[in-house]
């Protein structure tokens, strides 16, 4: 019995320990605050451009803060990773050159967890026979933001001439076609107007979705009908068999 009443009174013991605490007792974050990319790779399309209709363009990318909200405006810097040397030419995560792109920072708004951090980036006359250039960045320490994980600490881009897959391929395709090709992204892009397709942040209605899938499903039917057989994709994994609207 006086070891029941023991364990008893110890138990109440922990109890209050557990919860006689108060709120300002509750462990806040203390570590340094981040900026960190929501990416690991990001592709960008100039969409045929030649360097006299468009010289150059800018890929503005996602970032969120991790640690405590300012009152104040912050400022993330990022600057280019060289490749090794002696990296073999198809493992490279970096083949534009300085002259090719300019990182120009972000910024993280006040009294808010996500912003967007810039990158100008040049369309060259090689791109008109090299199919892309890549060029892998990372976060620095400035005043504002201390280095966060690694594992979201940089980001890979890599943009040509070409019709790459968007970011935001991973949704659509619940929506238009489960296989990729450039035929496909370019009636997505006919029938909706956009290059990419923010459903999973919310920017589009699961509605507005359908209907988006239901004309692109009825534009391969129609070109099917007019050319008297399957519209077929044009390049990618599915090269030569018929797309497969979604709807």
């Amino acid at each position: 019995m006086k070891i029941t009443n023991y364990r008893l009174v110890l138990n109440l013991l922990v109890l209050i320990t557990m919860f006689g605490c108060n709120k300002e007792e509750v462990p806040y974050f203390s570590g340094s605050n981040s900026a960190n990319f929501w990416l690991h790779h990001y592709n960008y399309s100039l969409f045929g451009a030649t360097t006299s209709e468009l010289p150059q363009d800018t890929i503005v990318l996602d970032i969120a803060l991790v640690g405590r909200l300012a009152d104040y405006d912050r400022h993330a810097d990022a600057e280019a990773v060289p490749d090794l040397a002696g990296t073999p030419e198809d493992e490279r995560l970096t083949t534009a050159t300085p002259d090719q792109y300019e990182i120009l920072g972000g910024v993280i708004k006040a009294n808010e967890q996500y912003g967007k951090l810039k990158v100008l980036i040049k369309n060259p006359e090689i791109l008109a026979n090299q199919e892309f250039l890549k060029l892998k960045i990372k976060m620095v320490e400035n005043e504002d933001f201390g280095i966060g994980l690694k594992e979201n600490n940089s980001i890979t881009l890599t943009w040509s001439r070409k019709y790459l897959p968007p970011a935001t391929w991973s949704a659509m395709r619940f929506f238009f076609c489960s296989v990729y090709s450039t035929r496909v992204y370019r009636i997505f892009m006919e029938v909706t107007g956009l290059k990419e397709f923010y459903y999973y942040e919310g920017q589009i209605t699961m509605q507005e979705a359908y209907v988006m899938g239901k004309n692109f499903g009825n534009r391969v039917r129609e070109l099917s009908a007019i050319q008297g057989s399957p519209l077929l994709h044009d390049d990618g994994d599915n090269a030569g068999l018929p797309i497969v609207p979604i709807y």
